[in-house]
């Protein structure tokens, strides 16, 4: 048995993270593998192994990965079984579109990137659209709302640094289960990380408020998990809140998911430097269900 080393890559990018630059390159490849590879040193950039996925590597750069056993054996290993990378057809609604960007209005049940599970995702939807495109931050399945895809690597870089430092606002809608009076500052590390979410209430119901959240950071989960910290948890979200009332509200109202939105982002322009502000209503689905609490 050979050792396989995969064709030698040389960067055309500057400041890319390298395992990003590999899940670019090797797309039939699982992620979970990648990662992998990079840990136990089976990578190298200019000869040197580099154990770290973070780490950013430069344009003209010569990458490497050595493996043993022959390409076939190496994807069966590997390799991604799921056909998560063929086009799927679907209307999504543009928000703004220009030369560097493109704002969507995602729908609640879609998914941004495709997994084992997961055939049917938006990034499933644009490579049957566009040739280069980057998520610049995500939402959860279920979150449905504004998100922003950037159309090349330099809008993408400058729109993530904007994103990692705050200069981006965002503002959510959400229902949770219970009464709150009062806005709420609530600054709880998640997973080890600061995190910062500000939530005003804007409407209440019968045991449920709509509120507004927005948040300064941008961690996992992290509005759903700072409500729940709260005891305000987001109605629907059985991960983090309260799945007896979930149910019931679920066979009440026909929700599907749980109720949160992105409705509104301002940031200024990476490339052109004037302010955009785009803003989402809620969806059909959760603008009847408000309809009908206020029955």
């Amino acid at each position: 048995m050979n050792d396989l080393f995969f064709t030698e890559i040389i960067e055309e990018r500057d400041e890319e993270r390298l395992d990003k630059f590999l899940r670019r390159r090797y797309p039939s490849i699982r992620l979970s593998a990648l990662q992998s590879f990079i840990r136990s040193g089976k990578v190298t950039v200019d000869g040197k192994r580099i154990k770290n996925g973070a780490e950013r590597i430069k344009k003209g750069q010569r990458i490497l990965i050595k493996l043993r056993g022959s390409e076939g054996e190496i994807m069966e290993r590997y390799g991604r079984h799921a056909p998560t990378h063929l086009p799927v057809k679907m209307d999504i609604e543009t928000l703004y579109e220009d030369n560097d960007i493109l704002v969507l209005n995602k729908p609640s049940g879609l998914s941004v990137q495709p997994g084992t599970h997961v055939e049917k995702s938006l990034y499933n939807v644009l490579i049957g659209k566009m040739k280069e495109f980057f998520f610049v931050h995500r939402l959860d399945k279920y979150t449905s709302g504004i998100i922003i895809v950037a159309k090349n690597y330099d809008t993408a870089k400058k729109l993530s640094y904007m994103i990692s430092s705050h200069q981006v606002d965002k503002k959510y809608v959400a229902l949770v289960k219970g009464i709150l009076r009062e806005e709420k500052e609530i600054n709880e590390p998640i997973d080890g990380k600061m995190a910062f979410t500000h939530v005003k209430p804007v409407d209440f119901f019968t045991g449920y408020t709509l509120v507004e959240a927005d948040i300064l950071t941008g961690r996992k989960h992290q509005i759903r998990r700072h409500l729940s910290s709260i005891n305000f948890p987001v109605v629907g979200d059985d991960l983090y809140g309260d799945r007896e009332d979930n149910k019931r509200f679920r066979n009440t109202y026909k929700l599907k998911g749980y109720f949160l939105h992105c409705a509104e982002i301002s940031l200024i322009h990476p490339k052109k430097n004037f302010k955009i502000t785009v803003k989402s209503p809620l969806d059909k689905e959760k603008a009847e269900i408000l309809a009908k609490l206020r029955q």
